[in-house]
């Protein structure tokens, strides 16, 4: 990502090709995603760094007739430095987590959601 966030602690892609089902680039995904929500409740939001703290925590199942897995969930423990719309800095720290269903399907579904677990102002 040219000119976006500073990202660190996210392992390279060929590390874990089990988060394929994310595109090429996870981490850039990832940050994106969480980007535009953190835009959509503070349009002057600029995120600074993202630094995943660990392994994520990957889950998978729904495995179909044919033995394929059509859902996986993968949670990234996160720490994000941005300023808000008003220019203050911020530290949060929380989970980021992705769920796929039905993949590799028509019916394919990627949706995601961040659980906050502290803020502070810095």
């Amino acid at each position: 990502m040219t000119g976006g966030p500073r990202l660190w602690g996210f392992a390279p892609p060929q590390q874990v090709p089990q988060l394929g089902w994310l595109g090429a680039d996870y981490s850039a995904q990832l940050v994106h995603d969480l980007s535009q929500g953190l835009l959509r409740q503070d349009p002057g939001t600029h995120v600074i760094a993202v630094k995943c703290e660990g392994v994520p925590l990957l889950k998978s199942g729904g495995v179909d007739a044919s033995g394929a897995v059509r859902a996986h969930d993968a949670a990234f423990s996160l720490e994000i430095l941005l300023s808000d719309g008003v220019g203050r800095s911020w530290r949060l720290r929380g989970r980021w987590t992705y769920v796929g269903r039905e993949l590799g399907t028509f019916r394919a579904q990627i949706t995601h959601y961040w659980e906050l677990r502290t803020a502070e102002q810095v």
